[in-house]
């Protein structure tokens, strides 16, 4: 079984509009659970009405305690068998079926984990995303000045086979139910920004590799980013959360002496 995550802060009529990234529907490998962190009686409705599993009970956590709470919630409610693969999926993300099925039969056929695809921005697929990067380190800072990311981005357009990435973005990320459980889920002390990062780099301790992604394999990302001026949380957060990382990479967590390639 595919046990998809979902968490909604407001996006009740973009859910709607594409039948919940367009995975609504009767399929007997795909369940799709949602967590409502800004409670929505018409969202509420819609995924009665539907099949789907709705919850807005702990509203207002943070990204990485959502995508847990729903983790545990299948846990105690349905259980994971052996082979269920957990996805954590942004509101924003639209998907087929048949390319979420595709995913799956990549990562268990390579017997790999913890994977991702290539998104992009638009439904004609011509504006990339940046949803694969390189962990950040001392220096990302100075990159920060230049080009206006803390974090690198792969070259997409030079990938044309299946890669690990040093982390993808948690917008979309598919993992082995075991492995999220192995890993303990995200760290929920991140509020927001950088727990994907995080967990990913406690993946690639674990495994010795990052990120399995599929260039060939395509879903679109609306995403709409927030303000990250000096003076917005959305920017205290994020700085916080960077920190919080780089601490953690270099003084806490083991090193390892090859790159995750």
């Amino acid at each position: 079984m595919i046990h998809v995550a979902i968490i909604s802060h407001g996006h009740e009529d973009l859910l709607i509009s594409t039948r919940l990234g367009g995975l609504l529907g009767q399929h007997d490998d795909i369940h799709l659970w949602l967590k409502d962190n800004l409670p929505s009686a018409k969202l509420k409705d819609y995924c009665h009405q539907h099949g789907v599993s709705y919850t807005d009970a702990s509203a207002g956590l943070g990204f990485g305690a959502n995508n847990n709470f729903l983790f545990r919630q299948i846990q105690n409610s349905v259980g994971f068998r052996t082979d269920d693969i957990f996805v954590v999926m942004n509101p924003d993300i639209s998907i087929t079926p048949d390319t979420l099925r595709q995913l799956v039969e990549e990562m268990q056929r390579d017997q790999f984990p913890l994977a991702t695809l290539n998104l992009f921005k638009d439904a004609n697929h011509l504006r990339t995303d940046a949803n694969i990067r390189l962990f950040p380190d001392f220096l990302s800072p100075l990159r920060m000045a230049v080009v206006r990311s803390l974090t690198q981005a792969y070259d997409k357009e030079k990938i044309t086979a299946p890669f690990h990435a040093d982390w993808a973005s948690g917008a979309f990320l598919a993992f082995d139910a075991r492995h999220y459980e192995a890993l303990q889920g995200f760290d929920d002390r991140y509020f927001m920004y950088f727990e994907d990062v995080d967990l990913c780099y406690r993946s690639y301790l674990m495994l010795g590799k990052g990120v399995r992604y599929y260039p060939q394999l395509q879903a679109i990302h609306f995403a709409a980013h927030k303000n990250r001026s000096l003076l917005s949380p959305h920017a205290n957060w994020f700085i916080r959360s960077f920190l919080k990382f780089l601490s953690r990479k270099y003084f806490v967590y083991p090193r390892r002496t090859s790159g995750a390639r």
